[in-house]
């Protein structure tokens, strides 16, 4: 049974508040707010800024203070619905230890982002039990282009309480998208792939490889006791080779409660991570804490566009038939 506290839905004229844990704002350009911001008023959603979020010091970002005062202010403020970071970065990490948890878990309410946010969306659901999401930042809304199955899936997972199928999107990209909207290369999809077969249904937890490593051995680590393990790649790290991955990998399995995990879901590897098929059923044949459990990859989550929502701490079910995979949201 998921007891975990479920964030109230979306809806017409919810109100998103835009904060940045991470890199600034400041940073984002124009183009892509106006995109953004469009992207938001088509759901219906009303948008406003932390007052610090343009703010840019050290690092790309603003004093974590300030950072901290943006967040816990979005959380404490009742006009706002949902929280979306503005884009991830290096260093979301050091607002931890800083956060009030209690007054965070007084007004539970969506907080979305991804890439280094993922340090900050387990470490609220570990000290709270309130779901958060792995999704796309404010700025991810302003693709302009190809965007339309990333957006799809936002309003599933926050939107609706109804349980969803993930499918495959039509097309993918890794290209620099930000830079240049009008220069865009999509490559079909190939489709999710099992690598291991099983069946489990459990507890979601993860994100992006590196980040969630980094709650290695801390009190903000979510529990891994019969959860679900989601991971991707960034393909930022030059060192991010297969031989990476694997002891990456090692790294969260030897985590108290590794051994209990239920199964693997695994985002896209950009081609320049060098990631075939056969070597990362090798990897995952290496480990014994996921012997005789499903384990599927190519899932569309992370650094390569589109993107799914993933609810951290909701439920889901994968079937890992050869030929048939199948990824469910339950609860989210």
């Amino acid at each position: 049974m998921n007891d975990a506290i479920h964030p109230r839905r979306l809806g017409i004229g919810s109100h998103v508040r835009v904060v940045a844990p991470a890199r600034s704002l400041s940073i984002i350009s124009p183009n892509v707010r106006e995109i953004a911001d469009a992207k938001l008023a088509e759901m219906g959603l009303t948008r406003s800024y932390g007052q610090r979020a343009e703010f840019n010091e050290t690092l790309s970002s603003a004093d974590p203070r300030d950072r901290v005062l943006d967040l816990e202010e979005a959380f404490a403020d009742p006009s706002v619905d949902a929280i979306f970071t503005s884009i991830g970065g290096f260093n979301s990490i050091e607002l931890l230890k800083m956060l009030d948890f209690v007054k965070i878990a007084r007004s539970p309410k969506i907080i979305c982002g991804y890439s280094d946010i993922t340090v900050m969306v387990n470490a609220i659901h570990a000290m709270t039990g309130m779901v958060t999401y792995y999704g796309p930042h404010y700025s991810s809304l302003g693709m302009r282009d190809g965007n339309e199955f990333t957006l799809s899936y936002l309003r599933a997972c926050l939107f609706s309480d109804e349980p969803f199928t993930v499918e495959a999107s039509p097309r993918w990209s890794q290209d620099a998208w930000f830079i240049n909207q009008d220069d865009r290369t999509f490559e079909p999809n190939p489709g999710i792939v099992v690598i291991q077969p099983g069946e489990a249904e459990g507890r979601l937890a993860g994100g992006n490889i590196n980040a969630f490593r980094l709650l290695n051995g801390t009190r903000f680590a979510p529990s891994l006791n019969g959860a679900l393990l989601f991971l991707e790649n960034d393909g930022l790290d030059k060192d991010m080779t297969p031989v990476e991955f694997n002891r990456r990998l090692e790294t969260i399995l030897l985590q108290r409660g590794g051994d209990t995990v239920k199964g693997l879901i695994i985002g896209r590897f950009k081609t320049e991570a060098k990631m075939s098929i056969e070597q990362l059923t090798a990897i995952i044949a290496s480990k014994e804490e996921l012997a005789g459990k499903p384990v599927i990859a190519g899932v569309d989550f992370g650094h390569t566009m589109p993107m799914i929502t993933i609810p951290i701490g909701g439920t889901a079910r994968v079937t890992a038939t050869r030929g048939e995979p199948r990824f469910e949201i339950i609860r989210h």
